[in-house]
This record gives structure tokens, C-alpha cells and sequence, in this order.
């Protein structure tokens, strides 16, 4: 989903978390998996619908911080 979706979805509050883990396969990178009401949990994507990965948790927050998310859990099992 990309961040124009899911800051709409956050207003209207079908978003109900967001888990920032460790990007599979690639070292040192970040993903964001945002928990929709329902359950349905999907990837943060760029403009093209790859999924977005942050060099830093810091820079996810922000992210997520923008689109009006005001929880996030960070999965720390997945990280090398």
C-alpha cells in the first residue's frame, strides 16, 4: 500500500498498527507492515508497488509519523 493510501486509510482509522521489521533478505534495511481493521496486515510500498524498505528505524518512524500513525512495534527477531 502506498503512503498516499494508507495516510487516507489512518484518518479514517483503517489502520490499526504498524510493525517496523527487518527487510527478508536484505541486511540492514527496514520494512513497514501496517495492521488493517479486519486483520489483514500489508507491505509499505513506493510509488511503483515494490516494498518500501528504510536504511533506518528512524527513518520509518517518520514515515509513519507523517502519515498520522501514532503507535509502531519493532520487531527485532529478523535483524543481523
Amino acid at each position: 500500500m502506498n503512503t498516499d493510501k494508507a495516510k487516507l486509510l489512518v484518518e479514517t482509522g483503517n489502520i490499526t498498527g504498524a510493525v517496523i521489521t527487518a527487510a527478508p533478505l536484505v541486511a540492514g534495511k527496514w520494512v513497514v507492515q501496517l495492521h488493517r481493521v479486519g486483520g489483514d496486515v500489508v507491505p509499505l510500498t513506493a510509488r511503483r508497488e515494490n516494498i518500501r524498505q528504510f536504511a533506518s528505524i528512524d527513518s520509518a518512524v517518520k514515515v509513519l509519523n507523517e502519515l498520522g500513525c501514532k503507535t509502531a512495534t519493532v520487531d527485532w527477531s529478523g535483524q543481523q
